[in-house]
């Protein structure tokens, strides 16, 4: 879940400098005792350039409020409720006259994936036309604290009390939902293994295509080393569904071993969120397919083979849960010489 988002518009952020349309007002009085500097200085209530800021809300495409807890890799349509996309400008800020106010261009709009706690921020994209205040969210990242923003900006202009000048500014607008998203990937874990004074062999799942959904997810799976006679070249077994039933055929691959080898085992890889080592176990298993069944320790470092009643069906096994509770298991075989 790497991806997210490139935009359908552009984010845009601008800073305009602009004079009052009112003349200065006097303000309240100033402690001349404390300030002296201000004697004979009038301050206007009002700030010297006009740049208007319009609210914004964030809804889901039917009107309702957005869910507190979105769905890793479901799309989600938006709309931004805001003023800013009417036919023409406010014509009053914070009790100060706009005179004459104009739009000039369209809204540059920009809409956001922020996960907090990678610090990350991901721009929205889409490819089929929307409305201008709408946009797709797709969050193909996990997360416990994240947010969904929306930045308009749209340049107008207004005119100054000297006749024929006017001046140009910008009204801006925006909003956020603060969300969290749940994962629901399965953990992406693979196992290296080595010989004591002997050959070494990795094995590990990709998810592909990335981001699937709806589920069930996909992956490819590598493997590679003299283990595995890969030497020259990775084996690619694709199109296995990552689940809890990842089973490697013997006619693909298998892990070959002699019967007094002394394996060192090693998990590698992990999860696109929070993996629960907990629940992380590993080891040799007789047979493929369901609950392990497992032949010998289990999380063991190294594995003496020889010190082990071998069954026919001997398989290398991996199962991994996150903390979202999605199970991966994975089976290798294992041919022993």
């Amino acid at each position: 879940m790497k991806r997210i988002l490139t935009g359908l518009f552009t984010a845009v952020v601008v800073i305009s400098s602009m004079v009052s349309a009112q003349e200065p007002q006097a303000g309240a009085p100033a402690n001349l005792e404390k300030t002296p500097w201000l004697k004979g200085v009038q301050i206007s209530p009002y700030p010297v350039d006009i740049s208007p800021v319009i609210p914004l809300k964030i809804y889901a495409e039917n009107g309702e409020a957005i869910p507190a807890t979105l769905t890793e890799d479901v799309p989600l349509t938006l709309v931004a409720d805001t003023t800013i996309f009417e036919e023409a400008p406010p014509v009053e800020y914070k009790g100060q006259q706009i005179p004459n106010p104009r739009w000039e261009e369209n809204p540059a709009i920009s809409w956001f994936f922020i996960d907090w706690e990678k610090n990350k921020n991901y721009m929205a994209s889409v490819s089929e036309p929307l409305a201008a205040n709408q946009m797709v969210i797709i969050p193909t990242t996990p997360t416990g604290k994240g947010a969904i923003t929306c930045h308009i900006a749209r340049r107008m202009r207004y005119d100054l009390p000297e006749p024929g000048r006017s001046k140009g500014t910008f009204a801006n607008s925006s909003g956020a939902k603060d969300v969290r998203v749940l994962d629901i990937t399965p953990p992406l874990c693979g196992l290296e293994i080595s010989v004591e004074n002997g050959g070494s062999g990795a094995c590990w799942p990709v998810e592909n295509p990335p981001d699937k959904y709806p589920l069930p997810k996909q992956a490819d799976v590598y493997l590679s080393g003299a283990l595995f006679n890969a030497n020259d070249q990775d084996i690619l077994l694709q199109g296995l569904e990552l689940g809890n039933n990842m089973v490697v055929a013997a006619d693909q691959a298998a892990l070959q071993v002699s019967a007094n080898d002394k394996l060192s085992v090693k998990v590698i890889g992990g999860d696109n969120y929070k993996l629960d080592n907990s629940k992380l176990k590993f080891g040799l298993c007789n047979g493929a397919g369901g609950e392990p069944a497992p032949v010998g320790p289990v999380n063991a470092d190294v594995i003496d083979l020889s010190k082990l009643k071998l069954p026919e069906a001997l398989h290398l096994y991996l199962d991994a849960t996150d903390v979202a509770g999605n199970r991966q298991v994975m089976f290798i075989p294992v041919i022993v010489k």
